[in-house]
């Protein structure tokens, strides 16, 4: 099983593997930098995007998109190519056929493409390289073209704007009759000025009052100073507040012009760095290693997948293999007979399967077919009970048994009983199943009056043995079935029909029926002088044979051991069979039974 699975997979893969159609990758490599020739403020800032890993995503989605498969479609190289000459979709395919990872770094992008021509996987990489490449200076360059638009629409209205402000600060200086900055300051001067003369006056009134009266002159000479001092510092004070609030409104008027200046200047600066990036054939993406025209395919890969597949087989046939031995646990040789259920091993009994044969020809096959290859298993059978049987007290009543129904209890008992007459012995077999008969088929005997007849009392001993076509061979039918058959099988009078047989015959075969679905086989195990145990090759389950053995030992009888019967014998061992038997009977001269 294991290797048929092995077979099969490595086959099938194979098979599969050689139909599809050889694919080859051709890789191309792009990297992105953020480095610029020049020292430029916006072109070192649109350079840093090659970096940012989020735009590296960007780019995967326009490497792999539809519109850059149509650039690459139209370049002459490509679209010129018999390979899509005929093809409906070459650019769908083109598209299907590109793939993009990362590479040795966040700044590399691995361009795949896979074609059933390796020259054409190559080809197309480089091709969408390139147009790729291209589509970032179209790309740039249109950017560039509008920053350029709006930075002269810019400059146009602050320029207009300068203007205006220059014209409003002049009509408001020209209105205002104001000169300089040095007018304010000049009024300023001479207002500090007054107020100093103030301080002196009055420091020099104080001194006087301390000397003289208030109607002394120098006191009245004082005092009228000081008080056209203080005049003039209030007319003065006025000026220089009217005059302040003027320069005030005059210098908001000249920041408003400084500030427009200011921006003009800057963007002038941006306008002439983004007019030398226009005309710089730079890029932060350039070609890192062109693709080359692979020499091997990259898929499939037909020794891998074929080795896989050997390997994976195995695996799983080992594995089926195990999980199917745990589920059977049927017997099929001696030595698990012998480690399972610890009981002698009495032989095999091949499968006898004859189209051509009636029912009752394959029952009696060691009578009907004497060169058939199952004798050779009969008489090993044969030979292995007879080994069994002490010198001192020889095994005369053997009980055939089962564990359940159909393992061919009533076949084995048959042809044994047949091969005990090969030896000139006198057999008489019995049919103990008086639940489900089917000993009077074979021998095509009529059913009554069988045991049962006899044990109930109604018939002689002598009246239910009936010959056989078998020369030396007899039977005892079941007769009707009793509705209780294990009170008639423990009878005394069973035990006196026993004792009786045996003076009779040399051999007495009890046919009985299955121990795990009756009793009567447990109880007859105890009369009879040993028990073989039938089981079917391969199907029995182990716990049934535990069982019934179990059963067997509780009755106190003798277990002679197992059959293994209708097991599928190897070539060889027909052969061996067949051979064996013609050469066994030509050294012999043994002559096959003949019908009455």
């Amino acid at each position: 099983m294991i290797l048929a699975i092995c077979l099969v997979a490595s086959s099938y893969t194979a098979i599969t593997v050689y139909k599809q159609k050889s694919m080859y990758r051709a890789s191309a490599s792009l990297i992105f930098t953020n480095k610029s020739p020049i020292k430029l403020d916006r072109f070192e800032e649109s350079q840093s995007a090659g970096s940012d890993p989020q735009f590296i995503q960007t780019q995967y989605r326009v490497l792999t998109s539809r519109s850059l498969a149509e650039k690459v479609f139209d370049e002459p190289g490509i679209k010129n190519d018999l390979y899509f000459k005929n093809m409906k979709d070459p650019i769908g395919q083109i598209q299907r056929s590109i793939s993009v990872d990362a590479g040795k770094s966040s700044t590399i992008i691995m361009v795949n493409v896979e074609s059933e021509n390796a020259e054409l996987a190559a080809r197309i990489a480089n091709t969408v390289v390139n147009v790729y490449i291209k589509y970032t200076f179209e790309v740039r360059n249109q950017a560039t073209k509008e920053g350029i638009a709006w930075l002269e629409n810019q400059l146009k209205g602050i320029k207009s704007e300068i203007e205006k402000s220059e014209k409003a600060l002049s009509a408001y200086v020209q209105k205002n009759k104001l000169i300089t900055q040095d007018d304010v300051n000049t009024t300023k001067n001479s207002l500090e000025n007054l107020k100093t003369a103030q301080q002196e006056l009055s420091s020099e009134y104080v001194e006087l009052s301390r000397r003289y009266k208030s109607k002394h002159p120098r006191i009245i000479a004082n005092r009228a100073r000081l008080e056209e001092v203080n005049k003039r510092i209030n007319l003065e004070k006025e000026a220089y507040f009217i005059l302040n609030s003027k320069m005030v409104e005059y210098n908001l008027l000249k920041q408003d012009i400084d500030s427009n200046k200011n921006l003009y200047s800057s963007l002038l600066i941006k306008a002439k760095e983004t007019d030398i990036v226009e005309k710089l054939e730079t890029s932060i993406v350039r070609t890192l290693d062109v693709a080359v025209p692979p020499r091997d395919p990259f898929k499939p890969k037909r020794t891998e997948a074929i080795i896989t597949a050997i390997m994976l087989s195995l695996l799983g046939g080992v594995g089926l293999a195990f999980f199917l031995e745990y589920l059977d646990s049927g017997l099929r040789t001696a030595e698990e007979v012998s480690s399972f259920v610890d009981l002698p091993f009495l032989g095999y009994i091949p499968t006898y399967e004859v189209t051509t044969a009636s029912d009752k020809d394959r029952s009696l096959v060691s009578f009907t077919s004497p060169k058939a290859v199952i004798l050779e298993s009969f008489r090993a059978l044969r030979t292995s009970v007879l080994f069994s049987s002490p010198e001192d007290k020889p095994l005369k009543t053997i009980l055939v048994t089962s564990s359940v129904p159909g393992e061919g209890k009533s076949f084995i008992s048959t042809n044994l009983a047949i091969m005990f007459v090969h030896i000139n012995e006198r057999v008489i077999i019995v049919d103990v199943d008086m639940r489900k008969p089917k000993l009077y088929k074979s021998f095509s005997a009529s059913l009554n009056p069988g045991l049962s007849t006899f044990l109930t009392g109604n018939v002689s001993l002598d009246s239910i043995i009936k010959p056989s076509i078998i020369p030396r061979l007899s039977l005892i039918t079941s007769g009707t079935i009793p509705p209780n058959a294990t009170e008639l099988l423990t009878s005394s009078k069973m035990n006196a029909l026993l004792e009786e047989l045996r003076g009779k015959f040399d051999r007495v075969i009890l046919d009985s029926p299955p121990i795990l679905v009756a009793a009567d086989a447990q109880l007859l195990a105890s009369k009879a002088d040993g028990t073989i145990m039938v089981v079917k090759g391969a199907k029995t389950k182990l716990d049934q044979v535990l069982s019934a053995k179990k059963k067997l030992l509780e009755s106190k009888g003798k277990v002679m051991g197992v059959v293994i019967n209708n097991l599928a014998p190897e070539k060889r061992d027909s052969y061996y069979y067949y051979h064996y038997y013609h050469y066994e009977e030509s050294v012999k001269g043994a002559k096959p039974l003949t019908q009455k």
